[in-house]
């Protein structure tokens, strides 16, 4: 925003805009139909209840404008700026739509009050000669705009003391509730709600206020104030001066109650000029934020302004717009479709609001402090609104904004300032694991949690598939990896010295640059999947030390792992290494799955899965949990293997694999084998398949698995339970 544009007020930036917009044709041609049709009483309560929406919603939007500076854009930057640029322009486009089309109703509002005067007058010219108008004053300045309004106000308030002077010769009792046999009470109210939608022209100036914090709270509040108790005491004049046939069949009653009816069809004319140009004048300051916030097209030529800071190209757009609607003709079809948009906006400022004091967030400081009960009030009353005004237009809103969200997510905008969403589902999660860890752990509730160490990355790539494999959907990987640091001691380091251990030595600091930035890289598209995936690089002076901590510290973590993932090599030395890594898993109770890759048959074709299963074995739980996994995700079949060494063990084989698959739940297609003979005879010419998963002996001996695998046709995992797992869950 240039240096030299001028800023404003509460008075003419806040307050003259949210009453002018309040105060609008519903007040001069509705209310007295809804008098007379609910009574005073009736609609007391009617301007009660619409109020809740606004007051619970100005009272949010002085709440969070005292804690950030919301800046142009008004309730769009708000929201974009709590909430999320996905959520900020889901709900800014449409609001930006609203208030464009909203100009339009409201000249054509003019334009029909203007024809009740002049009827020989043609209505497409006197719509457009007063968008020329309202364009030129516009042009020339915000401040002149804001100027007009002064004298459309002065009309508003003359206008009022006309009506309140006029005389009624039988004064007639109050009455306190209608006659509602031919409607319905929440009917009555639908016609009514649209008076109190007026808020966000208020807020639409934010950009252009010397203190948003200050003037948005001091202009809009009063404003909702001041209007409600305008709208009771000219509902409580309205049943004193006329009886209620005369107030439902007269929609322009209140001009015959006055004292000087010129003044009421000026005020008439006056309400539906000043509501036009509000919007125009805020409107483009939405389409300028959006643009700037690049969340359009043509983004960099939205949000250009001239020198004046006037958002000249915005206002010429919009003003576009308004004129093509108005020669289209009637739009009342879609005044139903706007309502809810601006409902829309107003329930996600108050979720906003909710949401950030809610969580306890210490950013949230708002020197305007609410109870919390508020903007939850306001949240839920008004979505209650929407489907009570018009249950199918506010069912096509939500969908239309829906479609805005997909595809700004889909857009992938990033946003340069911070929002509560990381926060609120933080304290989601934090709920969540502050209930779930005084829960008893059970079988039920098992999903493979992946605790992975990686050497090198890079030789990891072709297992990334099948690691995906084992886990989607609903599990969680956690990927470490070692660096033996030269420079690390068990020293502890001097607090008050401003060396930084990793700076002493440049080539180590960039070898672990390196190796996270191939870790990031490996981990990348299992993150793109959706699964739950974290990764960090441990510094230590020992291997066995790190692993050791890592293993431990994972396990007091939410979501602890209950799977230490391995691969093995064909290096003795460092499958020395790995019986002292399984030692460490099984010393913290971790389920461990061995992987051995076949150097040609490396599960391509992802069909066959041959679990092989001994009678009595401790680890076919988590075999099959495996098998499940895999059978889910490479859409295979399931193959259970029995070997006896005797044929007179046949028969109670059968029953052993018939029964492990009616406990484990096995699809229907599994296949049952029962081969008589010797193991690795059978495992090198008999057997076929994509991977083996073998159960692990109760001490394991690495040269075991070696002459497995060396024997084996396919890739075979090795595994050996915790304990925690179960088929029978």
């Amino acid at each position: 925003m240039s240096n030299n544009t001028k800023k404003f007020g509460t008075f003419e930036g806040v307050f003259t805009p949210t009453i002018l917009t309040i105060l609008g044709v519903i007040m001069y041609l509705r209310l007295g139909w809804v008098v007379g049709k609910a009574g005073f009483g009736g609609a007391l309560i009617i301007i009660l209840l619409a109020n809740v929406v606004t007051m619970t919603t100005g009272l949010s939007l002085a709440s969070i404008a005292t804690n950030i500076r919301i800046g142009t854009g008004g309730l769009y930057a708000l929201i974009s700026r709590s909430l999320g640029l996905e959520v900020g322009s889901a709900i800014g486009i449409p609001l930006y739509i609203s208030q464009t089309l909203s100009a339009a109703l409201y000249i054509t509002g003019f334009t029909e009050g203007w024809l009740s005067i002049f009827p020989e007058h043609n209505a497409i010219i006197i719509s457009s000669i007063v968008l020329l108008t309202l364009l030129i004053v516009s042009l020339i300045s915000t401040s002149l705009a804001l100027k007009v309004q002064y004298l459309i106000m002065t009309i508003l308030v003359l206008s009022l003391i006309s009506f309140f002077l006029g005389k009624n010769d039988v004064p007639r009792e109050i009455i306190l509730m209608g006659d509602l046999s031919d409607t319905t009470f929440w009917k009555v109210f639908a016609i009514f709600f649209p008076a109190v939608t007026g808020i966000s022209a208020g807020a639409a100036m934010s950009g252009d206020l010397k203190n948003s914090r200050k003037s948005l709270p001091r202009g809009i509040l009063p404003g909702i104030g001041i209007t409600m108790l305008l709208y009771i005491g000219v509902a409580y004049w309205f049943d004193y001066m006329a009886t209620s046939k005369q107030l439902v069949e007269n929609y322009a009653i209140m001009i015959n109650l006055s004292r000087w009816p010129i003044l009421i069809i000026g005020g008439i004319l006056g309400a539906t000029l000043s509501s036009a140009l509000g919007s125009i004048i805020g409107s483009p300051r939405t389409l300028v934020a959006l643009g700037r916030d690049k969340v359009i097209p043509f983004s960099t030529s939205f949000a250009r302004l001239s020198k004046k800071g006037e958002p000249y190209f915005a206002l010429i757009f919009t003003i576009v717009i308004v004129e093509f609607c108005l020669l289209l003709g009637n739009l009342n079809t879609l005044a139903p479709l706007l309502t809810m948009f601006f409902l829309i906006t107003y329930a996600v400022v108050n979720l906003a609001v909710a949401i950030e004091k809610g969580i306890n967030i210490p950013s949230f400081r708002p020197t305007f402090n609410i109870p919390l009960f508020v903007p939850v009030v306001g949240f839920f009353w008004t979505v209650f609104i929407m489907f009570l005004v018009n249950p199918i237009f506010a069912l096509i809103a939500l969908i239309f904004i829906l479609v805005f969200y997909i595809y700004q997510v889909k857009k992938g905008i990033q946003a340069p300032w911070g929002d509560v969403r990381s926060g609120f589902f933080l304290a989601l999660s934090e709920w969540a694991a502050k209930i779930s860890i005084n829960l008893p752990k059970n079988a039920k509730s098992w999903k493979p949690n992946l605790l992975i160490p990686i050497e090198d990355p890079q030789n990891m790539k072709t297992l990334n598939k099948f690691i995906r494999d084992i886990s989607y959907p609903s599990g969680t990987l956690r990927f470490f990896s070692i660096k033996i640091s030269e420079t690390l001691t068990n020293e502890i380091p001097d607090p008050f010295s401003n060396e930084n251990i990793s700076d002493s030595n440049p080539q180590e600091k960039m070898e672990i640059k390196k190796l996270q930035d191939q870790l990031e890289s490996f981990v990348s598209p299992l993150k793109s999947e959706g699964i739950f995936t974290v990764s960090t690089i441990i510094r230590c002076n020992d291997f066995f030390q790190g692993l050791n901590t890592v293993t431990q510290v994972s396990k007091g973590m939410f979501f602890p792992p209950n799977i230490m993932f391995l691969t093995m090599s064909k290096d003795p030395f460092k499958n020395k290494k790995l019986e002292q890594i399984v030692n460490i898993a099984s010393s913290e109770h971790l389920g461990l799955c061995i992987l051995s890759q076949h150097g040609k048959n490396n599960f391509d074709n992802h069909k066959i899965i041959n679990v092989w299963l001994r009678r009595g074995s401790p680890n076919s739980h988590l075999a099959l949990l495996i098998a499940l996994q895999l059978k889910k995700n490479w859409e295979g079949q399931i193959r259970l293997i029995l070997v006896i060494n005797d044929e007179t063990n046949r028969t109670a084989g059968t029953k052993f694999l018939a029964k492990m698959a009616e406990k484990a739940r096995l699809p229907i297609d599994s296949e049952k084998l029962i081969l008589s003979g010797e193991f690795k005879d059978i495992l090198k010419n008999t057997i076929t398949g994509d991977l083996n998963i073998f159960g692990m002996t109760a001490r394991v001996k690495g040269f075991t698995m070696q002459e497995i695998t060396g024997i084996s046709t396919a890739s075979c995992i090795f595994v050996k339970d915790s304990g925690e797992e179960s088929i029978m869950a």
